[in-house]
């Protein structure tokens, strides 16, 4: 690996670390809680739609699970608006995580010489689209699959593409649970 791409490395894991940091310990971290947020949302009508985008994209970058953001969501706005509106929100926060990630840190894998990442790295790049979708249902808006996306040499129109594919599937699922499992959700959550 390059020089210049293991400081950008270390860059990008220098922020995470501190935006991970400023997300649990700080007194930000009060924006994430279960009754500010849909307090928020409810109470500010349609532009509540642009307040949880935010939130949410700032919540995935600090590596707060997507699901939770998505069980608000899903307490304020159920049905068919719900669903569009946390279509919307999830792949725009999938996005800013992968570009701000590509941004910072580039396309640090195709520089790893290991075999192994070398290995998985090159089957990302011959099957990116259902490599994507995959990863998407399995893990869906997990941080991790995010960076390792970003980290290797997949275009940006596949990311999308396969993310846009596999985010119903998901996306119901987070309802149903929301739906079926509330009253276990809200105790999980404190």
């Amino acid at each position: 690996m390059s020089k210049k791409s293991l400081i950008r490395l270390i860059v990008l894991l220098t922020v995470s670390l501190i935006l991970m940091y400023v997300g649990r310990h700080s007194g930000f971290s009060r924006y994430f809680g279960l009754d500010y947020l849909t307090n928020t949302i409810k109470n500010t009508g349609m532009f509540g739609i642009v307040i949880f985008g935010v939130v949410y994209i700032i919540g995935t970058l600090m590596n707060i699970p997507g699901m939770i953001f998505l069980f608000v969501l899903f307490l304020v706005y159920d049905g068919i608006g719900g669903f569009f509106i946390g279509y919307a929100s999830t792949l725009l926060a999938m996005m800013a995580h992968f570009y701000f990630t590509r941004c910072v840190a580039g396309e640090v894998l195709k520089e790893i010489k290991h075999p192994l990442v070398k290995k998985y790295s090159d089957r990302l790049t011959e099957k990116p689209l259902s490599t994507t979708i995959i990863l998407r249902l399995i893990l869906f808006i997990s941080p991790p699959v995010n960076y390792a996306l970003a980290f290797s040499s997949i275009r940006s129109k596949e990311f999308i593409l396969g993310s846009m594919i596999a985010m119903p599937v998901n996306l119901t699922l987070n309802y149903l649970l929301t739906i079926y499992a509330k009253d276990w959700m809200l105790n999980l959550m404190g």
